[in-house]
C-alpha cells in the first residue's frame, strides 16, 4: 500500500516537473510566457475600499506617498 502511494507521488512529481520544463523551454523559444491562469484585476473604486497606492477617494484628493 505504501509503495503504491510512493509510486503515485513520484509519477505526479515527474509529470509536474516535465510540464514546468516544457513551459520554460517554450518561453525561451519565443512562445507564450504568460501564465495560463486568468489575471483578475482588482477594482476597488465603487466597492468602498481604498486604492492600493493612493488611498480612498472619499476625502481630499489623494497624493502619492513620498519616499
Amino acid at each position: 500500500m505504501l509503495s503504491s502511494i510512493i509510486r503515485v507521488a513520484f509519477v505526479a512529481l515527474t509529470v509536474a516537473t516535465l510540464e514546468s520544463l516544457r513551459r520554460q523551454i517554450a518561453c525561451r523559444n519565443g512562445g507564450n510566457c504568460e501564465p495560463e491562469l486568468p489575471h483578475e484585476e482588482s477594482t476597488w473604486e465603487g466597492e468602498g475600499g481604498a486604492l492600493p497606492t493612493t488611498g480612498s477617494h472619499l476625502g481630499p484628493e489623494p497624493a502619492l506617498p513620498t519616499q
